[in-house]
């Protein structure tokens, strides 16, 4: 097991020294109660922006936290703000409006909008990259606060795939480049989204891509690559607990002959909470976004060249 498995031990040991009960931190944090206990029994695990918070709420580096280091000092600024970027405010008020047509409801008038804007102004690389993936992301931020229930994330998931389906027609395909990759969700990973979107984006830029979903049995997923002569695989992992399974596919890849030579990219939220994770892994990079995926899959097909 990695490292990371150390923080709910680090966060009650921090949480104690400070004489604060799991009540205490959770109302300063804005989270609830069960929530911390949660992150201290390692049922479940902060996002990037809760990590940042906790990090600074006590003052500690985040390598501390994640157990990556015994330097309790906090020298980091708080990045999660240093990554948004100034967006053009029609995506602003679009994402604003889906966020809000799916949340109550109306998936009809949702499915309208992205589809509209789809044919008339945005492509569907930028409503990707701006509209749905960054709503997702504020989704699973207010499911980890305990805002949004279970039953609420998983119907924005849904209904967002859907209409993901609906723009495929939309995408703009480039001439085929030559290279084939092969993507997937980690065995126990039902979040398939992010890397249904960096498939279809692939697509656009050329690449001929097989998507397989989720729970591929190692060896399947091998023959694939061999049958394929694959060039790529990209590997999604959301849950921490999901990591091992990670590195024992990368491993098993490796150690077939005929995929000595295959890239290998991880990427998905659990990779996001700790940016050195893909090393451990034994991945050759890691993309926090699917704009970032694309970008990585072609300099590291540049290097080959």
């Amino acid at each position: 097991m990695t490292k990371i498995n150390n923080l709910g031990d680090r966060l009650k040991k921090i949480r104690k020294d400070k004489n604060l009960r799991q009540i205490d931190l959770a109302n300063s944090l804005g989270l609830a109660q069960t929530t911390i206990a949660n992150y201290e029994q390692g049922t479940r695990f902060p996002n990037e922006k809760t990590l940042s918070q906790i990090a600074d709420f006590f003052n500690i580096s985040l390598d501390y936290l994640l157990g990556r280091s015994d330097t309790l000092i906090n020298n980091e600024a708080i990045t999660y703000q240093q990554r948004d970027i100034n967006e053009n405010t029609e995506f602003l008020l679009l994402r604003k409006k889906y966020f809000d047509f799916v949340l109550s409801g109306d998936k009809d008038l949702a499915t309208k909008l992205i589809l509209d804007a789809a044919r008339n102004k945005f492509s569907v690389r930028d409503i990707y990259f701006y509209v749905l993936e960054r709503s997702l992301k504020e989704v699973g931020r207010l499911w980890e606060m305990n805002i949004m229930d279970i039953s609420q994330e998983h119907y924005f998931s849904n209904v967002t795939q859907q209409i993901m389906s609906q723009l495929y027609p939309y995408i703009n395909t480039k001439e085929k480049n030559g290279y084939s990759c092969i993507s997937l969700s980690v065995n126990g990973d039902f979040h398939n989204i992010g890397i249904r979107m960096v498939t279809d984006l692939l697509e656009a830029e050329g690449w001929k891509t097989y998507y397989l979903g989720s729970n591929i049995p190692t060896q399947n997923v091998i023959k694939t690559v061999k049958d394929r002569k694959a060039d790529m695989l990209v590997i999604s992992a959301t849950m921490a607990f999901n990591l091992d399974s990670v590195s024992n596919l990368i491993k098993a890849v490796r150690s077939a002959k005929e995929c000595k030579n295959i890239k290998i990219i991880v990427g998905g939220r659990a990779f996001n909470i700790d940016k050195h994770l893909w090393k451990t892994v034994g991945a050759d990079g890691y993309a926090s976004t699917a704009e970032e995926t694309v970008k990585l899959v072609e300099n590291l097909t540049k290097t080959e060249v």
